[in-house]
């Protein structure tokens, strides 16, 4: 219920005025609704028996029963109208609401998060909440009018009928009660296969590559095959449920019926009374027109009755799909801002990292005591094996994450008293994993920066060594690139990001290994306008490419989440130890092997 009812409090947030209009329409069909049956058994009782078989009385019947019917069609359009247009609000409120979080939310939450599952909340998860906004929020108003006005009408016509016809309500009642409660724990199964079938989805299209290099179409089609197995016998579960639920419920219908039919038959038969002096039928009991009213009455009960097994169905889901929404809804991130957080000014760049530690999980530290300072314009270098926490370190200054202990400051200003926008505005990244929209090349390189010229955006292009790629394609910087960069190479995505960050003109550079999809050829020519860039700025560079290393004024050597040893080139050489091992096994062969690829591709232009 605490789901429920918070659903309900989004609806009355915003839409009180339509929410009030539907339930006037659902009031408004439900009196009318009750008027047939009551203007049918008045046609029946004071005309068709009397003696006289006087049928004047009938056109003023008829024309209220054609009013009746008119009244009704408006106030069904009024409910149908509102009940969507009020379910479609809410959804459009919380779907935004769900994609505005999950834009803020840190990267400690997208780590554990799969896509798929993501967006199936997105999706069906949404959908359930707005079906029962439709089916129970709104209509569950006219269910209610029509079983009290169904009931008051049955009890104010003949007690004894009433209560027969309405001995069956309460069964009714219990039984969509614990339906509701078995139906939402099947839904919930229903949601998580789902989401975990759409992730399988989602990990296909993204890897396509991968699964064709490796011929494992069959392998991801029967993967898929225990996904989607899964969420068609979790989806069949619930409907045979509901199914069987809606079974029971007509049931109980056809039972009260039958015994309105019985009781109410003796009732007419007992006391039907013939006037020996005009001939005319007398009922001292029940008459003909009320059996025919409460038969009538008994064929509306079926809306409602049928309505219920609907809204036991969608009050389930949306108890398990609301639970999914609100759960990321409600995620609190590590990383958030401040109530007083202040704008910062464009810095100068001095980075201090004192005394830091970071811990994912809260037993193990991935940093431990790291103590950094970073003057203005400095180049830094990163190195260290994969895991040793170089790419952490440097994920700490835009606060991608938070550090569980110490502080880090840019001119002497906690990262963490200043606005996130701010922070990052003063922070130009380009990660290893690239990421490019579906969109032309031009508002790839424009993305952070949207008012950015078309010189800046040329100007950029030829530092990242892309715009004469750019220049040679047909609709050059409009050439619009599929979906995650679909037509460029490796290289080219990775020169496309430098741009982009270097569009930003941040005072505080991070490079994490921003030229590892780049030849060596390419790489001297992207890193020779780097260095022109880099010039002035505070830079971090995550890198195996000892060319990049060479050129820091200070290398910090991670080992096992600390500073194992820092220095320049030539000072860690003479120490030995870990940066002289990485070197050795890593650095010394992939320069011999850049500057090899160099001459080899210098003596083919010189060919050419």
């Amino acid at each position: 219920m605490p789901t429920i009812i918070r659903i309900i409090k989004l609806i009355l947030k915003k839409h009180k005025r339509r929410l009030a209009l539907g339930y006037i329409s659902v009031i408004g069909a439900a009196v009318t609704a009750l008027a047939v049956p009551y203007l049918i058994g008045e046609s029946i009782t004071n005309v068709l028996d009397s003696g006289e078989r006087d049928v004047s009385g009938l056109w003023t019947l008829a024309i209220a029963l054609l009013l009746a019917g008119t009244a009704r069609g408006l106030f069904s359009f009024g409910q149908t109208f509102f009940a969507e247009s009020t379910s479609q609000k809410v959804a459009y409120d919380i779907r935004n609401a769900f994609y505005n979080k999950l834009q803020h939310l840190s990267f400690a939450f997208h780590d554990k998060q799969n896509t798929g599952d993501l967006m199936s909340r997105a999706t069906a998860d949404v959908e359930g909440v707005r079906m029962f906004i439709n089916m129970g929020a709104v209509r569950f108003g006219f269910v209610v009018a029509m079983v009290i006005g169904i009931a008051v009408a049955m009890l104010l016509t003949d007690l004894k009928m009433g209560l027969v016809s309405l001995a069956f309500v309460p069964f009714m009642a219990w039984r969509a009660i614990t339906t509701s409660r078995i139906l939402r724990k099947r839904w919930m199964v229903v949601q998580v296969a789902t989401g975990e079938m759409v992730t399988t989805i989602q990990e296909n299209l993204s890897g396509m590559r991968v699964v064709k290099a490796f011929a494992a179409e069959d392998y991801e089609k029967s993967k898929f095959g225990v996904r989607a197995t899964a969420v068609r016998e979790a989806i069949y579960d619930a409907q045979k449920m509901w199914a069987k639920n809606f079974t029971v419920m007509n049931f109980a219908f056809l039972a009260a019926l039958g015994a309105i039919l019985w009781v109410g038959g003796q009732s007419v038969i007992d006391g039907r009374v013939i006037n020996e002096a005009t001939g005319a039928v007398v009922y001292n009991g029940l008459t003909p027109g009320e059996l025919t009213a409460f038969i009538f009455y008994m064929g509306l009960l079926t809306q409602p009755v049928r309505m219920m097994g609907f809204m036991v169905n969608s009050f389930s889901r949306a108890a398990s799909s609301g639970q999914r929404l609100f759960e990321i809804l409600d995620w609190e991130s590590p990383v958030d801002e401040k109530p007083d957080a202040v704008v910062m000014d464009r810095v100068k760049g001095k980075v201090v990292f004192d005394n830091v530690s970071l811990s994912y999980d809260g037993d193990n530290d991935a940093l431990s005591e790291i103590n950094v300072e970073v003057e203005t314009g400095q180049i830094v270098a990163l190195v260290g094996q994969p895991g040793s926490g170089k790419t952490t370190f440097a994920h700490l200054i835009p606060r991608f994450y938070d550090a569980t202990e110490g502080t880090i400051t840019i001119d002497g200003i906690d990262v963490r008293d200043v606005t996130l926008e701010s922070l990052r505005n003063n922070i130009g990244i380009v990660q290893q994993d690239v990421f490019i929209h579906t969109a032309s090349i031009g508002e790839n390189i424009a993305y952070g920066k949207g008012d950015a010229s078309d010189e800046e955006i040329r100007e950029v292009a030829s530092i990242a060594q892309l715009h004469e790629f750019i220049a040679g394609l047909p609709d050059q910087y409009d050439t619009v690139v599929g979906e995650r960069g679909g037509g460029l190479s490796g290289g080219q995505k990775q020169r496309l990001a430098i741009a982009r960050t270097l569009l930003m003109n941040p005072p505080v550079l991070i490079l994490d290994d921003s030229t590892s999809s780049v030849d060596a050829h390419t790489e001297h020519l992207v890193q020779e306008g780097l260095e022109e860039v880099m010039r002035g700025r505070t830079t971090f560079v995550v890198t195996n490419r000892l060319s990049a290393i060479r050129s820091a004024d200070i290398i910090l050597v991670f080992k096992d989440g600390n500073i194992d040893q820092r220095g320049t080139h030539e000072e860690l050489l003479a120490k030995g130890g870990e940066y002289l091992n990485l070197y050795e096994s890593q650095l010394k062969p992939m320069e011999e092997a850049a500057i090899q690829e160099v001459q080899q591709s210098s003596e083919k232009d010189g060919s050419d």
